[in-house]
């Protein structure tokens, strides 16, 4: 089985190999740090997460790089209407990110450079693309790209073209007068007394917005990236700026070799951001709905697909998430009771052709959509094995980690059940424990109908109990 991927620079799929052999020098775009992250962010990073753990799963020794940007516009802009200090504001809202992303069980990127921390470097980077001619200074004290030096890239990403952008159909170039040619785009813009700014050659100011991730990745991921990550909206301009400033800089070409976007996540079919206000923070959704369902709600659409975002599409993938975490528990209560050396029932054939399909799915552009509809294929056979027979404590406890093995990829069940009691219409297995106790205090009394409607309360929240001579058994449908 070979891993293929989809390359937006190519416009295919593409067997995945790497530069070299067993690792990856993987960069994916982080936040601006101005405000609460929303569900976009989340649908980004849960998406890169996934990949990046999948990769590792295959075997790759992966090297995973995200930035923050901490110094922008944006943050300037907030700072000004919140009275804040800027980098007081933007370390706050840093620590906001990282604090959602642990929620989300998004795994930490090996280096998570700041842009702050990289002045010198931005400076120095600069510089060498002014002696290259690929870049010049204005008297103002502004630095630009000479995008007439790159020409052939433009639209490498996109499949933009030059008359399209100066027509402004779709641009999101800044137009400045000191600008040589109205598609040239800053490296190093003047910053008012007032604004945050440090020292360069050009006068005292600050970076642009793409110039810093060309820097950061070269330094603490490789001259040439194996994949380069990040949301649809990014590719045109930052990530054709990227591939200009940082081929430009280092002479190598591809600067990237496969570059991977996500897809966006609407609302009522219109792009979630914050420009628009039509938007949710990761942290207002959590105040809702546990984070694996969250996650779960994520990964059962492709990654390159559009996510339209609803309460009931969160409900629904509550449910769906509850019916797997179900079967985890009941293989955990069935291991309890099974026989030591008992028949396995062609579990651990079942197992086996589960974790080929899985892999045959995500190797297939990681399509989590598929791996989950597996999955549920798998968990279908599994409650009915527990159900109808009696399999052996060898076999379950094979089915338990293998559950376990591929959460190592989608980080959805690792907490197991425990989360039910926040689903809605879900129930832990202190609650249900509970209300099993409850139902043999009303039998006991006589009190039969309140003994039923227990059971059939406990039947709506999806767990079936059998009386037997050693007690009440019950497990999750």
């Amino acid at each position: 089985m070979v891993l293929r991927v989809y390359n937006t620079l190519t416009r295919q799929m593409e067997d995945f190999t790497p530069l070299h052999d067993g690792k990856v020098n993987m960069y994916v775009c982080g936040p601006t740090v101005y405000d609460h992250c929303h569900l976009g962010h989340a649908r980004s990073y849960i998406s890169f997460d996934v990949i990046r753990r999948y990769l590792a799963y295959r075997g790759y020794d992966v090297r995973y790089v995200s930035n923050i940007t901490d110094v922008d516009d944006k943050i300037i802009d907030r700072a000004k209407e919140t009275g804040e200090n800027p980098f007081e504001l933007s370390s706050r809202f840093t620590l906001s990110f990282i604090e959602d992303m642990d929620k989300l069980n998004v795994q930490r990127p090996d280096v998570q450079p700041r842009v702050t921390e990289h002045i010198p470097e931005i400076i120095e980077t600069i510089k060498v693309l002014i002696d290259k001619k690929l870049a010049y200074a204005t008297p103002e004290g502004n630095v630009y790209y000479d995008l007439t030096r790159s020409l052939d890239l433009v639209g490498v990403l996109s499949r933009q073209t030059i008359d399209g952008l100066l027509e402004g159909s779709g641009s999101r170039v800044d137009v400045e007068k000191d600008k040589k040619y109205q598609l040239d785009f800053v490296l190093w813009k003047i910053s008012p007394e007032d604004e945050p700014g440090w020292e360069s050659p050009w006068g005292r100011g600050r970076p642009g917005w793409h110039i810093e991730c060309s820097v950061m990745s070269v330094k603490h991921g490789s001259e040439q990236l194996d994949i380069h990550g990040g949301g649809a909206d990014l590719i045109f301009p930052h990530h054709e700026a990227e591939i200009m400033q940082s081929e430009g800089y280092t002479g190598i070409n591809p600067f990237s070799k496969y570059w991977l976007h996500n897809g966006f996540l609407t609302i009522d079919h219109e792009k979630m951001s914050k420009s628009k206000g039509n938007f949710f923070t990761i942290k207002q959704v959590l105040e809702e709905f546990p984070s694996e369902v969250i996650r779960f709600f994520m990964l059962n659409t492709h990654y390159r697909n559009t996510i339209d975002f609803s309460e009931k599409h969160l409900e629904e993938a509550g449910r769906a998430y509850e019916r797997i975490a179900n079967t985890i528990s009941n293989i955990k209560y069935a291991i309890q009771n099974a026989p030591e050396n008992g028949d396995d029932f062609c579990l651990s054939e079942e197992v086996n052709q589960a974790r080929d399909s899985f892999i045959v799915s995500m190797d297939e552009d990681f399509n989590t959509r598929e791996a989950l509809a597996d999955l549920f294929v798998f968990a279908r056979k599994v409650n009915a094995l527990i159900s109808e027979s009696n399999p052996g404590k060898i076999a379950l406890e094979e089915v338990l980690t293998f559950f376990s093995e591929i959460d190592q990829v989608l980080g959805v069940f690792s907490e197991g059940p425990a989360t039910c009691e926040e689903i809605p219409g879900g129930a832990s297995d202190e609650d249900v424990e509970s209300m099993i106790q409850q139902r043999e205090d009303a039998r006991k009394a006589r009190d039969w109908d309140l003994a039923d409607a227990i059971r059939d309360e406990l039947k709506e929240k999806g767990i079936i109990i059998e009386d037997s001579k050693d007690g009440v058994r019950w497990r999750r449908a």
